[in-house]
């Protein structure tokens, strides 16, 4: 009776456990095209985009149309005033020219000249214009700039524009795009846009935060970084891993490698950020993760001993690359430079302690486990040798998975 009661009970409970990895998946696959949709539908139908970038002494700023809404809209659909991507060309001053008509900068009640630039036509559903401009008139940034947006809305009232500040050092906005700061529509043309902020302070700590971000989310720092830290807890004796005596023993291991790390990683970002020196970037990634099997071979054959900070070193140069290529990205360089460059790498190196305080008393609790000497941690070096050699390859070839970044991009749904 319950033998049987037990095997009812544990088909059941199977049963349940197969329910939750059904729905688990589901979920996760759910996630992922969410991601996608994401990607796809960054700007919607029956809207339009002003985007400014704040800079100490000037302000620029670009457009957003769908071609589709503006034709629809003026009722050019199917004439020859139509506008294309194929004669975007030719069609590009008369759209201007109705933005000039539609759109009004002013501070301190006067009008401030909108002087186009650049334009560009993306082949997105319809097409995408974007046309960039910058403010003239200005001796410096003003503390309000008030608009006047009407951008289609006489022509369809349910069309509603948005403004977005992409870059403004004084608020630590960097790479800004999904931040709304200001909503047009029919009822609401006319407003004023305060600029005032807390200056310098407060971008400096925004680039901080960016510096930290970029070290817990650069997937493969941090791997490199776990590689290193696994073994600090333990010394190599007769050819095994053996737990240490003392804690400081620990700790003094770590701070050698940290070190190492960050002397040579801050060489690099600063020498390529100011444009002294230079590698292609595809070699730099490919050494990078490179550097992660390195670490996690080094736990299962060390070959470095008490020069291991050497090692560190050395592949932290390539390291400090890494993180400087993303730094254009980021947007962050286009005034106060060294400034920037000190909050980026103080964030690094915030996140680096992060990661090094909540593992390293973990690590040194498990150093007496055999469990953990010979099983978790040969495992742990040969996991992290595989994803590394996926990553050379990918690097080394341009065949990055689309697994990989669909793992990266569901990964970072998770975080703040």
């Amino acid at each position: 009776m319950n033998s049987a009661y037990g095997s009812c009970y544990g088909r059941r409970d199977a049963a349940r456990k197969s329910r939750r990895t059904a729905a688990l998946r589901l979920s996760i696959c759910l996630l992922i095209l969410l991601i996608a949709a994401s990607e796809v539908l960054a700007h919607n139908p029956g809207e339009s985009y002003l985007y400014l970038q704040i800079f100490s002494d000037r302000i620029t700023g670009r457009f957003e149309i769908e071609l589709a809404d503006f034709n629809e809209a003026l009722e050019l659909s199917g004439t020859d005033g139509e506008i294309t991507v194929e004669n975007f060309d030719e069609r590009v001053d008369f759209l201007r020219q109705y933005y000039l008509e539609h759109v009004e900068i002013s501070a301190e009640g006067r009008p401030l000249p909108i002087n186009f630039t650049a334009y560009e036509v993306l082949r997105v559903r319809s097409g995408y214009a974007q046309m960039s401009f910058e403010i003239g008139g200005l001796d410096g940034v003003p503390d309000v700039l008030t608009f006047d947006y009407s951008v289609l809305f006489d022509e369809d009232p349910d069309h509603r524009g948005f403004l977005l500040v992409e870059h403004n050092w004084a608020t630590g906005t960097f790479a800004n795009e999904n931040q709304i700061s200001l909503v047009f529509s029919p009822s609401s043309r006319h407003q004023d846009f305060d600029l005032t902020s807390s200056g310098r302070l407060r971008g400096f700590l925004a680039v901080v935060g960016l510096g930290f971000d970029h070290m817990l989310l650069g997937f493969d720092h941090v791997l490199f970084l776990l590689a290193l830290l696994l073994p600090a807890a333990l010394r190599r004796e007769n050819g095994k891993w053996q737990p240490v005596d003392r804690f400081n023993t620990s700790l003094i291991n770590v701070v050698k490698i940290i070190v190492s790390f960050t002397v040579a990683h801050s060489m690099t970002l600063i020498l390529s950020a100011f444009g002294i020196v230079h590698l292609p970037e595809g070699l730099v990634e490919v050494v990078i993760a490179a550097s992660v099997a390195v670490a996690a071979a080094n736990i299962l054959f060390p070959l470095f001993g008490d020069r291991l900070w050497m090692m560190v070193f050395g592949l932290g140069l390539f390291h400090g690359f890494g993180f400087a290529f993303s730094l254009p990205e980021l947007g962050i360089l286009g005034e106060h430079p060294g400034l920037a460059i000190l909050g980026f790498v103080l964030g690094i190196e915030i996140g680096q302690v992060v990661i090094v305080a909540v593992l390293l008393p973990f690590l040194y609790l498990l150093r007496k486990s055999r469990f953990y000497r010979n099983v978790v941690l040969p495992v742990a070096a040969i996991a992290m040798i595989l994803v590394a050699s996926v990553w050379v390859v990918e690097r080394a070839f341009g065949l990055e998975f689309r697994m990989t970044q669909r793992a990266k991009a569901l990964i970072r749904s998770f975080l703040p």
